[in-house]
């Protein structure tokens, strides 16, 4: 059962990152054919590179991009695909200018460090020396934070962007607006990404150098570089004759459409750079110079080496950090530095080798393409030479015989199979489709139709093969074959694990997971997840198959043996689950009636045809305020009236509604949304007026699965699956039957992104012979804790169904 009572305000802030069809016929070209430029002697893998981002920019309804790659200190390609300008179909070019969004952070944090170097200020002085209103909530935060604090998304903060993409607030008052943000963390405690916390770094440059960032970017970086395309604003853009326009696309209706150019000067250094393909090829090579380009050094060799230090951990492991404007990874043992950016409508990706001397940029004109960590393993394996496509005979026919055998990966507990068949060579992965691999060098295979980034190379010894190199994008493995002396077969079994079987409670968010039968295999399933195979690999110990060996399960049992909790064992750490209990005795039908009497009964709820409510918000972790008034008509109409401040001021207005078949969201600052897909199913849910009654007509299946804790409180959850809308599970007290909590996801059109989210209810009142929660909190990592408070709730009052319409929000 949906229950929103009322109106559920911000469980989807519109929150920017700064970072993550066929066209129709009947239109000339309008453009010249796009300048081009390639290296012959990479041509068959910049062929590859091409015919995939294609292929793929086409599938994500991306209108247009630029690519440009650099190798060896020049450009061995660069292009543009598609349209800068979608409805005139007007070609990209490597001078189309796009937004780069946070890539900009990188050049903020070069700013900074040229900075140091001239003596003018330190990575470990406090902001409050240049800043004089620079100020934490948190009294020892404001004490010990750094300059260095700010450019490695260390602050404790988490995303307090709401205020920002408002335009309302001046760039001082945007920094003050983050004293008023609850932290998430404790200073150096996690990394969590913050864009206003660069805007003060970008501004503490505009202190020392007594300039603007705006002007000293363009002077100190760009005219050196010999960048001549490249600009600082939205409004610089527009005035330029070669630039993109940005782009939404529609996953549900596949639908394009244009947005307006967003304008992010009050937090520029987080994100405002626009540049073109040819632009950013002299940023690659001066990054890959090590802060020199054709003689010219432009920062210290000690400044570049802490420019891509790793500075704080991105995940518990270590294995991805984040240096000052750069995201540090692996690939194949090789450091990947890199840097996304996404704002309305364009989306960009920096990312380079620098031990190779190979990177690349990635310019699109679509809000939050995914396609630019996609190109990472595309390009690298397509250039550097282990994993360059070579023209080789192909192996005799006795000696691929050689190779045919079982190799065992323990990462996954799966043997992989290597057949013969006809002249070829076959791999065979359980759960997956057959591989044809393709010979590139002596001993070595792609997998043809595979993953891209992914090969085998096999090794002799004494003439016989002992072992399979398995190489891919995420890491390489040894594969030993399985022999009279080798490891045993893996059987794939789970029957181990069946006494674990029933439901548990994640210890740290209260959310359920199920180990149960699925297909014959005993699996462990979280919400929004694939199964994962439960394979013994010791002692209460299991795999998570098909997930590498770094992800486990442990069983935690007490003294007498009894299963305690299991362990989810992964490199960011560990999670522990509880046993739920046994599934409780009570049936749907026997908690729906009870939760129907607990809430007033039908009668009474049968007498109520319409809601306006009134209510205050405290957005916590946003230093945001809001107030508003929700509408609610029977059968199934809704809407929300909204107004947001900061710092006292008001910086937002917005509008939902939702007429009992079509809705649509809008905010002052940003294009109204209109529901489509999933998002329209939840929607229509969430307006239902008499949910409370009836549960078992609007869902496909129902399930009462435990008794799991909330809070204080045992609780019910109950398991619902709609027809065509999102899954989630609700928390019913034992003892009141009132809901307690929401687990859910909610859905974007513009993205395949899913983002959790938690409902908690609280202070339940009776309001003309009905209870309703006057508090509720919207917790979700990108917006942290939303406090909703009811004020005033009036009920069969007149609601005209003009309320119920679209409407401009100014």
């Amino acid at each position: 059962m949906n229950q929103k009572i009322y109106r559920l305000i911000f469980t989807s802030l519109l929150v920017f990152s700064f970072l993550t069809a066929s066209l129709p016929v009947g239109f000339a070209q309008t453009a010249a054919k796009p300048a081009a430029t390639t290296d012959s002697a990479y041509a068959a893998g910049l062929a590859k590179i091409e015919e995939k981002t294609e292929a793929r920019r086409k599938e994500l309804g991306i209108p247009g991009m630029a690519l440009v790659i650099v190798k060896d200190d020049k450009i061995i390609y660069m292009k543009g695909l598609g349209y800068k300008d979608f409805e005139n179909k007007i070609a990209v070019t490597p001078e189309t200018e796009f937004a780069i969004g946070s890539a900009t952070k990188a050049f903020t944090a070069l700013s900074v460090l040229m900075s140091q170097d001239e003596g003018k200020l330190s990575l470990d002085d406090s902001p409050k020396k240049y800043l004089s209103y620079f100020k934490m909530y948190d009294p020892d935060t404001d004490k010990n934070i750094t300059i260095r604090d700010l450019l490695s998304h260390s602050s404790g903060l988490n995303r307090t962007d709401l205020a920002m993409v408002t335009g309302k607030l001046t760039r001082a008052e945007l920094i003050q607006v983050a004293a008023q943000a609850r932290p998430t963390a404790k200073l150096r405690e996690k990394f969590q990404y913050q864009n206003l916390m660069f805007t003060a770094g970008g501004e503490i440059v505009s202190t020392v150098q007594k300039m603007p960032w705006e002007k000293f970017v363009p002077e100190r970086i760009f005219k050196p570089l010999g960048m001549n395309n490249s600009t600082m604003s939205m409004k610089q853009m527009e005035k330029v004759t070669d630039k993109s326009f940005g782009y939404n696309y529609n996953f549900d209706t596949k639908e394009t459409t244009r947005l307006p150019y967003r304008d992010i000067d009050e937090v520029a250094p987080a994100g405002s750079i626009n540049s073109s393909a040819r632009d950013m090829a002299q940023w690659l090579r001066f990054v890959l110079g090590r802060g020199s380009i054709d003689g010219k050094r432009l920062v210290s060799e000690k400044g570049f080496d802490e420019w891509l230090k790793p500075q704080m951990k991105v995940n518990a492991a270590g294995t991805v950090n984040y240096g000052l404007g750069w995201f540090l990874q692996k690939w194949n043992g090789l450091t990947v530095v890199q840097h996304g950016g996404n704002i309305d409508g364009f989306n960009s990706m920096v990312a380079m080798i620098p031990e190779k001397k190979l990177g690349f940029v990635m310019l699109t004109n679509v809000s939050a393409s995914s396609l630019g960590g996609e190109l990472m393993p595309i390009v690298w394996s397509n250039i550097l030479d282990e994993y360059k496509p070579v023209e080789v005979a192909n192996a005799a026919p006795d000696a691929i015989q050689s190779f045919a055998g079982k190799y065992h990966l323990e990462a996954a507990s799966i043997d992989i199979e290597i057949k013969v068949e006809g002249d070829n060579l076959v791999m065979m992965v359980p759960g997956q489709p057959t591989y044809k691999l393709q010979q590139f060098a002596p001993r070595q295979y792609k997998l043809e139709g595979g993953p891209e980034g992914f090969a085998v190379k096999f090794n002799p010894e004494k003439g016989s093969v002992t072992e399979m190199y398995l190489q891919q994008p995420q890491g390489n493995y040894t594969l030993p074959r399985i022999g009279a002396d080798g490891p045993k077969a893996a059987t794939g079994s789970t029957e181990a694990a069946r006494p674990l079987i029933g439901s548990y409670t994640s210890e740290s968010s209260g959310r359920m997971a199920e180990i149960k039968d699925v297909e014959g295999k005993v699996s462990m399933v979280l919400p929004g997840q694939q199964p994962y195979a439960l394979i013994e690999k010791g002692k209460d110990a299991f795999s998570l198959s098909p997930l590498p060996e770094t992800y486990w399960l442990k069983v935690v049992r007490d003294a007498t043996g009894k299963i305690e909790k299991v362990v989810a064992v992964q490199p960011d750490g560990e999670v522990g689950f509880k046993p739920a209990g046994g599934k409780p005795s009570i049936t749907v039908d026997e908690l729906s009636g009870k939760v129907i009497e607990a809430m007033g009964g039908e009668a009474n709820w049968r007498k109520l045809t319409s809601r306006v409510s009134t209510f205050e918000i405290d957005l916590e972790n946003q230093g945001v305020k809001a107030t508003g008034t929700a509408y609610a008509k029977a059968p199934n109409k809704s809407a929300t009236e909204t107004n947001m401040t900061a710092l006292g001021k008001p910086i937002a207005t917005g509008f939902d509604f939702f007429d009992g078949t079509t809705g649509e969201e809008a905010y002052s600052f940003a294009p109204a949304e209109k529901y489509t897909g999933k998002r329209l199913e939840d929607v229509r849910l969430g307006s239902d007026f008499y949910s409370v009654l009836d549960w078992k007509s609007k869902y496909k299946s129902i399930d009462v699965q435990s008794i799991s804790k909330c809070g204080d409180e045992e609780c019910y959850a109950v398991a619902f699956t709609p027809e065509k809308g999102s899954k989630f599970t609700e928390y019913y007290s034992t003892k009141t039957f009132l809901l307690m909590k929401r687990d859910g996801v909610q859905v974007s059109s513009t993205s395949s992104v899913e983002v959790p989210f938690t409902l908690t209810y609280s202070d339940y009142r009776d309001v003309d012979g009905v209870k309703l929660p006057f508090k509720t909190v919207s917790f979700s990592n990108a917006n942290g804790n939303i406090v909703t408070y009811l004020k005033t709730v009036k009920h069969n009052v007149a609601v005209d169904d003009s309320i119920f319409k679209p409407r401009k929000v100014n």
